[in-house]
């Protein structure tokens, strides 16, 4: 057992009746002090045996079994659930730097999809990429985050979109796991893209997720959620939801890729059939945000995407999602073609700048809000009982991470209450 002493510890209780409360005036800080549950000079106690929070607390109350001289304590400036990255395309095989290139010169991402390339030139190099080759790629990708302070990494398939593809990548994933100090948690996305092979037969493809893939991705328990790409170019309202409830018939939990190019109707069916989340939502309706909000169903937000493709006058309805009584997740969105990014932190700032969320809101969407978006009770918060997933950082206080961008601030990473990660100045026992 071993005490983290945190000069500022984030606690992030997953229920606050703060987040749909906004001002902007002299409170502010109060606010996001309360929305992120600060304990100021806190003491987190870590049973690494159990792998879980014994206790948290000021650290002048911390229990009579760690105040001995033979107490391990390691100090923090600031502390806090380690981060969840709930949305990546993280196992995927070769690049599409050209297509970068002609989207500057004016082509626009969906021309490039409809036409039959970006999504399918992914899926043309993962079909002839190995298990093992994507499981390496996979593991050094997966390092890069856990060094930001990202304890928990969703990964979709979705680049095979044959059986054979798709069951491959979700295999890489777990095997990748057996090689990384980080949880990563396997969505089956078969509804990605229409294969060139299925264009003029849509239904055959959609018959072949429900009938075949979804199947034995359940059989073989290679994930436990199943998501679609519902937008024009994807997927109808009417296919997502055919392949989103028979994935719950087979235990996968519901997830969709919404209306991200259009007011495709998708939001709405997150609602309707009770998604843990509707990502994107940049073209979501009104309408569709307050029947979010009803049916409790988590908006994943990820600006990498608009700074990426160039449609920053398109942003997701950050503040409309809160105000509603939304809880909201921000994510990279990592992949090869929208958002070739795995830099969380940098997602923090552009959640501030561009969504105008508070730091506080922002670093809560790493953590309780993309817990809730994967619907995980275990994850995302810092109490007794809780899996002891833990980022420390170096810095003067904890909105600080939100504002200097573009590096990690990251001094220790403790991951079910190991530490993996820490930098020469972090003075930790090995």
């Amino acid at each position: 057992m071993y005490v983290i002493r945190a000069r500022q510890a984030l606690t992030m209780p997953k229920d606050s009746d703060e987040l749909s409360t906004f001002d902007a005036g002299e409170g502010l800080q109060s606010r996001d002090d309360r929305l992120v549950g600060l304990i100021e000079d806190c003491a987190i106690v870590v049973d690494e045996d159990d792998e879980s929070i014994r206790w948290v607390g000021p650290f002048a109350d911390r229990p009579k079994e760690v105040r001995g001289d033979d107490a391990r304590v390691f100090e923090t400036d600031v502390a806090m659930p380690g981060w969840i990255d709930c949305h990546t395309h993280a196992v995927f095989a070769g690049e599409r730097s050209e297509e970068f290139m002609l989207r500057n010169a004016g082509r626009e991402y969906v021309e490039i999809l409809e036409a039959g390339g970006g999504i399918l030139n992914t899926v043309d190099a993962l079909r002839q990429t190995s298990t093992q080759d994507l499981k390496t790629d996979l593991v050094r990708r997966v390092y890069q985050s856990v060094r930001q302070g990202i304890t928990t990494l969703e990964v979709k398939s979705g680049y095979g979109l044959t059986t054979t593809d798709e069951l491959k990548s979700l295999k890489a994933v777990a095997a990748a796991q057996e090689d990384i100090p980080c949880e990563l948690v396997p969505c089956f996305l078969g509804a990605h893209a229409i294969p060139r092979k299925y264009r003029h037969d849509r239904k055959a493809y959609v018959d072949l997720v429900c009938d075949e893939m979804i199947p034995k991705v359940a059989e073989q328990n290679l994930a436990g959620y199943c998501d679609v790409f519902c937008d024009r170019g994807a997927f109808t309202t009417e296919e997502a939801e055919r392949i989103l409830t028979t994935g719950e018939e087979y235990g996968l939990i519901p997830r969709i890729h919404a209306d991200e190019i259009t007011d495709a109707g998708a939001a709405m069916l997150a609602a309707k059939i009770g998604a843990a989340s509707a990502d994107h939502l940049e073209h979501s309706s009104d309408e569709a945000i307050e029947a979010m909000a009803e049916a409790k169903v988590v908006g994943v937000l990820m600006p990498a995407v608009n700074l990426f493709l160039g449609t920053t006058s398109e942003l997701a309805p950050a503040r409309k999602l809160l105000n509603a009584g939304c809880e909201v997740a921000l994510a990279t969105d990592f992949n090869p073609g929208s958002a070739m990014t795995q830099d969380l932190g940098t997602i923090l700032m552009l959640g501030c700048t561009l969504y105008k969320l508070t730091p506080g809101e922002a670093l809560r969407s790493i953590t309780a809000g993309a817990a809730k978006a994967l619907r995980r009770d275990d994850i995302g918060e810092l109490r007794a009982g809780a899996r002891a997933d833990i980022a420390c950082f170096g810095v003067p206080h904890y909105r600080y991470l939100t504002y200097h961008f573009g590096q990690s601030h990251a001094e220790a990473v403790i991951y079910r209450g190991n530490f993996v990660y820490w930098t020469e100045e972090a003075d930790v026992e090995e």
